[in-house]
């Protein structure tokens, strides 16, 4: 009797595992438009392992780093699945020449991607590294100042934003003025003394050059 109870057993185990488990090796994911190529790449950059729970809260967790919106799961018997996955629209796109980078600040990552969808808040840039990788980094890294500057796109009425070695980031205007912003921090309070100063009568028409990149002051070189 004992047994039976333990083969018996030994079926419910192979049972449940055969019905609520399959192999990641044969699950397909599937994505809509410029979804798809970040969604491939995550879900593959995953360790594979031998099985995986086939349930929503184990797909949103191989796609960690991901603001995962959606998920349908179809199962194919014996061992196939298909995954549909939505995830919801990027921060930001940093976008330089045809390189493209969607930024997810919430998560604090950035994926490559090879169409920019125009609902969403593009940025051109320039200066920012050619590599991906590093593309990637100084994206993720500059984003969040370039989410700020947008915001007060038209009150700066902003030309170009670009990053170099010996400045950092910097912004050129329409009336020719250059903010230097330095590195991604404080960017607020950066932003909020550039337009200080770009109100103040002695500069209006002026093409000069703000430097933001000390705490709390605004330099301008050639003035007293």
């Amino acid at each position: 009797m004992k047994l039976l109870w333990r083969m018996g057993l030994v079926a419910l185990a192979v049972v449940l595992v055969y019905w609520f488990t399959v192999p990641p090796t044969r699950v397909r994911v599937q994505a809509d438009s410029w979804e798809a190529a970040v969604v491939d790449q995550v879900w593959h950059s995953r360790s594979q392992g031998l099985l995986m729970l086939l349930n929503r809260t184990s797909v949103v967790d191989r796609l960690e780093g991901l603001p995962v919106s959606d998920v349908t799961i179809k199962r194919e018997r014996p061992w196939n699945a298909t995954v549909g996955v939505d995830i919801a629209d990027p921060d930001v796109v940093i976008r330089q020449g045809s390189k493209l980078a969607a930024v997810f600040l919430q998560t604090g990552r950035a994926y490559a991607v090879t169409e920019a969808s125009k609902s969403w808040n593009a940025v051109d840039v320039s200066g920012f590294p050619s590599a991906s990788p590093a593309f990637l980094s100084a994206s993720l890294e500059y984003a969040p100042l370039c989410c700020q500057l947008m915001q007060h796109r038209d009150q700066l009425a902003i030309m170009g934003i670009s990053l170099s070695s010996s400045m950092g980031l910097a912004v050129r205007l329409k009336d020719g003025k250059t903010l230097i912003l330095g590195d991604s921090a404080n960017g607020v309070s950066k932003i909020e003394r550039g337009i200080a100063v770009l109100g103040m009568p002695a500069f209006k028409g002026k093409e000069v050059t703000i430097d933001l990149r000390f705490d709390g002051q605004a330099v301008i070189p050639g003035t007293p």
